[in-house]
């Protein structure tokens, strides 16, 4: 009876010193980290507060985007030399950054639809099946729709060129 006893006197002594030897190692391991810690936060001139910024209380409100949507164009883009010319036919949303660019693109839409017709209608058929030749299609149209209408001293901020129908033929 006494045997039994004193292995579980044995376990309990052998637990005990593994429980308190792994409490000094993570102890002293956290006081290192921590005095590492300080020893970075030490500036030239001595100890640099740290400054906590507190998350705001609302979330910043992100403006609702501003969408000008045109009417599907349909243009013959030049085919290679053994090929026929192709139809382009394609659907244009533009984004804009402002209400002010939004009403000018409406109050001048037939000049604005002038110059997305001769960038389309110079567009070679064989680039604008590519990725590259889509995103390169992208700027011109956003170059184009940003210029300065004729009196105005200043043009539009368009921010983007989405399109909503694509279809060469």
């Amino acid at each position: 009876m006494l045997r039994p006893l004193l292995a579980v006197a044995a376990l309990v002594l052998v637990a005990g010193a593994s429980v308190a030897t792994t409490w000094m190692i993570t102890t002293r391991m956290h006081e290192s980290e921590t005095q590492a810690q300080q020893a970075q936060a030490q500036g030239p001139d001595g100890p640099v507060p740290v400054t906590y910024k507190a998350p705001p209380a609302t979330p910043v409100a992100v403006p609702a985007p501003i969408f000008f949507a045109l009417e599907p164009f349909t243009v013959t883009v030049s085919g290679p030399a053994d090929d026929l010319d192709r139809i382009l036919h394609v659907g244009i949303t533009l984004r804009v950054a402002d209400e002010q660019s939004r009403q000018r693109i409406e109050k001048y839409l037939p000049e604005v639809r002038s110059r997305v017709l001769m960038v389309l209608s110079a567009q070679p058929a064989q680039t604008i099946h590519t990725q590259q030749g889509k995103q390169d299609l992208v700027a011109a149209v956003i170059q184009a729709v940003s210029r300065p209408f004729s009196p105005l001293p200043d043009g539009q901020a368009v921010t983007d060129v989405l399109f909503t129908a694509f279809v060469v033929q």
